[in-house]
């Protein structure tokens, strides 16, 4: 039996040349409509009619009583470029379904600035600082990367030039594109050294300069803060009250959890988060959430965040983990670490979070949490590790060295069945 619904929302992208930039499809659809939702901006692009027209309100969803209140007649919702390349149409498919939906895209500014730049699209990272933490930008500055980066408004191409001055990447060349694609089209190119002169208060306070997008060529100075994509970063990158996962154990711990794009983390006894910061860095659009009984280290877990540009996706869970007999008002993860404080009670609990096939890595030190993993393995099964270290050092004023042993590691690794 055909379940389809006839589409009643017409979702199109539109440039910023206006209707010029539309398809004869999307020209026709748009046409057709009863009812017009869009921007301001966007509406001064289209000649006025006597359709009534809804704007966008902030939060969005105030604006969704308005566009049900239509259901029946057709409704084009106008957006720009591709509506589902960090557009409004990602928040709408979550609102209506589908089949009650036809989506004809634009072209979007990483398409456009691609074009601009002569870069191929599959060599480049698309970014958005629009409604995000402006630091995100840090953590795919590298040497060689080709970003575009989609602005919050005219201050962004500054904040991002400040970014890579101190990171060590001032030679990175910029090119900043406003109005693309439309009659007002401009283009600022400089250094990222150069940009602060560059993007001063008269360039911030030019309302023209608010809709913009950012090229950056990432070139690497000699102080460069240069980072490797595998787990087990120097620990001077971290800051930390001297209760730290060191590298080594860090790099052990997340090749067990395995972060997986999209993933869910939560890191139990976080301390300053470390291992938090190293999964996400491996696990794309993923989310992490850090517990600690002591919540004065949320001070450098946010330092952290901030530094590594995973303020939007690394959050503060609590200071003790949920009661499981609740309804969780975070997602459950895909994988779990326990850090510090482990007891069985933790144990116990954070098995039943994890969804079906979950991580969890366990890490002692002491005698008595040593004995705790070892009952855990005894009733859940799973692996069992115990890891030791020795670092070269400095022995005495001989100018002699040896190795000294760290404080060993017990780790247990378990995973949960997959639902059949």
């Amino acid at each position: 039996m055909d379940n389809l619904k006839t589409p009643w929302i017409y979702l199109i992208g539109m440039g910023a040349d206006g209707i010029d930039s539309l398809s004869v499809k999307a020209k026709a659809l748009l046409e057709s409509a009863d009812i017009l939702v869009s921007s301001q901006r966007l509406f001064d692009l289209i000649p006025q009619d006597n359709r009534h027209r809804i704007i966008w309100q902030s939060p969005l969803s105030e604006t969704l009583p308005a566009i049900e209140s239509h259901r029946g007649k057709r409704v084009a919702i106008i957006a720009t470029g591709d509506p589902l390349n960090y557009g409004v149409g990602s928040w709408l498919l979550t609102k209506f379904a589908l089949d009650e939906m036809l989506i004809v895209p634009g072209i979007s500014s990483h398409v456009l600035a691609c074009a601009r730049m002569g870069w191929t699209q599959q060599n480049t990272q698309l970014l958005t600082l629009h409604g995000r933490d402006q630091n995100t930008i840090r953590g795919a500055i590298a040497p060689g990367q080709k970003l575009v980066v989609l602005s919050e408004d005219a201050k962004t191409p500054g904040i991002v030039c400040q970014h890579l001055i101190e990171l060590g990447y001032g030679n990175s060349e910029l090119v900043v594109f406003a109005h693309m694609d439309g009659k007002k089209e401009q283009r600022f190119d400089c250094l990222g050294k150069e940009g602060r002169a560059l993007f001063d208060t008269a360039f911030e306070a030019n309302p023209d300069h608010d809709l913009n997008v950012i090229t950056i060529n990432c070139k690497a100075s000699s102080n460069a803060r240069v980072l490797s994509r595998a787990p087990g970063l120097d620990d001077a990158h971290f800051a930390n009250f001297s209760k730290l996962s060191k590298r080594d154990m860090r790099a052990l711990a997340i090749s067990k959890l395995a972060p997986q794009p999209g993933d869910i983390f939560w890191d139990v006894g976080a301390g300053s988060a470390s291992i938090a910061v190293e999964f996400l860095r491996l696990a794309p659009r993923g989310k992490a959430f850090t517990f600690d009984h002591d919540a004065s280290v949320q001070a450098f877990q946010d330092e952290n965040a901030q530094n590594f540009g995973l303020l939007d996706s690394l959050k503060i869970g609590g200071t003790t983990l949920p009661n499981p007999k609740d309804k969780l008002a975070i997602p459950n993860p895909d994988a779990l670490f326990i850090g510090g404080g482990v007891s069985m009670q933790i144990i116990d609990d954070s098995i039943q979070f994890l969804k079906s096939g979950g991580r969890l890595v366990a890490h002692a030190v002491t005698l008595e949490s040593e004995t705790i993993l070892a009952t855990a393995f005894a009733k859940h099964g799973g692996e069992m590790s115990r890891i030791s270290v020795a670092r070269l050092d400095a022995l005495g004023k001989s100018g002699a060295h040896g190795f000294r042993p760290a404080m060993s590691i017990t780790q247990w690794c378990w995973q949960k069945d997959r639902a059949t």
